[in-house]
């Protein structure tokens, strides 16, 4: 009995002993519960379209529960930018601020409100993209004759973006990174540059070289002979005639030995009829060897006396070349001259071949047909 009596009294103590000692931990007398912050769920992309030359449409799948979405976008592969919010209702967004040419990549964040807070979704890091204006972009040609051994630049106009260019018969035509094509050997190759999910493509025929007019080159060698003998001589070894000259308008030629070609050119002074004091001068130029192509490069520039200068060029097929055509001309940014301008400019060519021509008859006997003109009736 006092055994039992003594092992219930220790037991009785250390009861009160554990009851009276404050808890060693705190976090287990008060625990208090704390909110997890809400996750959000990342806006799938659907699609980036263009529309004109000045929208493009970014969509995306909704995401339940969340307050709105931000749109982000990048620019010709530059840092993303945010660029709008819109209510949670939405799952599209116009954009109305872009450039023709451009490339546009578009990603979108969701956001929800909780607990005076804002939570916000990831986002597709690669996003979505298209080009603005995409389907008013052109190949500078649809169709082109090379002689083998040559090459040509395509190009699509209105964007500098660059195309990944193939072609689909490599022996007779190849094409480089830049759009260079070379002939190789005759025959037929389509040439196709895909850029914003868009195929542009060239029939390439090449060619052989037509075997050089003997008589026509014999008669080059002979102007440029006389060139060498009565003309100045410049720097660069080139030398220079003055043929026709005015109060407002002379022509010119220049033999350039390195090239082998005959270099023609007018100028004159246009003043403007609304500021006489306004003056801009204008020129058209060429140059031709038609012993060695018959293709004929002819380039007309205009430069105001702000400095502004404009320029559009085309090409001349000597042999069928009668002095009369208007031929097309073509600025540098792809746009076609206008009819009204571009028959001015032809006028002015004619002068220059008619002028030039008779000057070339008088000092040589050569006319422009013992040149290469064979169609030419002046």
């Amino acid at each position: 009995m006092k055994r039992l009596r003594k092992i219930l009294g220790c037991i009785l103590a250390g009861m009160m002993l554990v009851l009276a000692v404050p808890p060693l931990i705190p976090e287990l007398s008060a625990v208090t519960e704390v909110q997890a912050a809400p996750k959000v769920a990342t806006p799938q992309l659907v699609s980036a379209v263009p529309y004109g030359k000045t929208k493009i449409t970014v969509k995306w799948k909704p995401v339940k529960g969340v307050n709105g979405y931000r749109i982000y976008r990048r620019t010709n592969g530059s840092k993303w930018q945010a660029i709008r919010n819109v209510s949670g209702r939405y799952t599209s967004y116009a954009d109305t601020k872009v450039n023709s040419g451009n490339e546009y990549t578009y990603t979108v964040r969701a956001y929800k409100r909780s607990g005076g807070k804002v939570y916000w979704s990831k986002y597709v890091i690669k996003g979505v993209k298209t080009i603005a204006g995409l389907k008013y972009l052109k190949i500078n040609t649809f169709r082109k004759t090379i002689y083998t051994g040559s090459t040509y630049d395509l190009k699509i106009l209105g964007t500098k973006l660059k195309p990944v260019w193939s072609t689909d018969n490599y022996r007779i035509a190849g094409v480089y990174r830049n759009g260079r094509v070379l002939a190789k050997r005759p025959g037929k190759a389509r040439i196709t540059g895909q850029l914003g999910g868009r195929k542009f493509t060239c029939d390439v025929v090449v060619k052989n070289k037509p075997a050089p007019d003997r008589r026509v080159a014999q008669n080059y060698e002979k102007l440029f002979s006389y060139m060498k003998k009565k003309g100045l001589k410049d720097s660069e070894g080139n030398y220079t005639l003055v043929g026709y000259t005015s109060d407002y308008f002379m022509t010119g030629m220049k033999y350039i030995p390195k090239q082998d070609i005959l270099y023609m050119s007018s100028y004159q002074i246009v003043r403007d009829k609304k500021a006489r004091d306004t003056a801009k001068s204008e020129a058209v130029n060429l140059w031709m060897n038609c012993a060695k192509n018959n293709r004929i490069r002819v380039v007309w520039k205009q430069k105001f006396s702000d400095g502004t200068l404009l320029e559009a060029e085309t090409v001349l097929y000597a042999p069928n070349y009668r002095g009369e055509e208007n031929l097309s001309f073509k600025y540098k940014n792809g746009k076609i001259m206008d009819p009204k301008k571009s028959k001015d400019v032809n006028q002015t060519l004619q002068k220059l071949l008619k002028l030039n021509g008779s000057f070339i008859k008088d000092k040589t006997g050569l006319s422009l047909k013992d040149l290469g003109f064979k169609a030419y009736k002046y």
